[in-house]
């Protein structure tokens, strides 16, 4: 039975012992490692400050971050219109002086035409001219051969005559 009932003393000195090493414990060995946890409390405390820090710097950044980007989609987008606009100004602007390139082409073409036209018709006119005193020539001096006939014959006539 001596296992299942300690005797007295057999308690008081394991009683002396467990306060004894209590107190060596205590005096000794707690402080150091009650000390060593409060410094690991205080770092992982300070380490999970730091990490929410971070994550809400990094929150922030990401906020700046679309903030940026929808501020450059909308400057993108408004480039994008005004070279559209500009294009179409350009183009625009290249029919308008294609048109009145094409106006001014088409006045010099028939200012051209008329010159030509004129000149085609003071030609013709020339050569008509040219033409009639050549017919009006030929006429003369047929009435003037048949008229020198006739005086011919006058001639003869008062020549027999006489």
């Amino acid at each position: 039975m001596d296992l299942v009932t300690p005797s007295f003393g057999l308690i008081v000195w394991h009683s002396i012992i467990f306060v004894t090493l209590i107190l060596f414990l205590s005096k000794f060995a707690w402080k150091p490692i009650i000390n060593f946890i409060d410094q690991r409390e205080e770092k992982i405390r300070m380490s999970i400050e730091k990490a929410d820090k971070v994550k809400n710097e990094l929150k922030n950044v990401e906020n700046q971050k679309n903030k940026i980007l929808k501020e450059t989609r909308v400057k993108r987008d408004m480039i994008l219109k005004e070279a559209i606009q500009i294009r179409e100004k350009i183009k625009l602007k290249a029919k308008e002086e294609s048109l009145i390139e094409k106006k001014k082409i088409i006045e010099e073409t028939k200012k051209s035409i008329q010159i030509e036209r004129k000149a085609a018709i003071y030609k013709l006119k020339n050569q008509i001219g040219g033409i009639s005193i050549k017919i009006a020539e030929k006429i003369l001096k047929k009435e003037l051969n048949q008229t020198n006939q006739q005086d011919k014959l006058i001639k003869e006539l008062v020549n027999k005559l006489h």
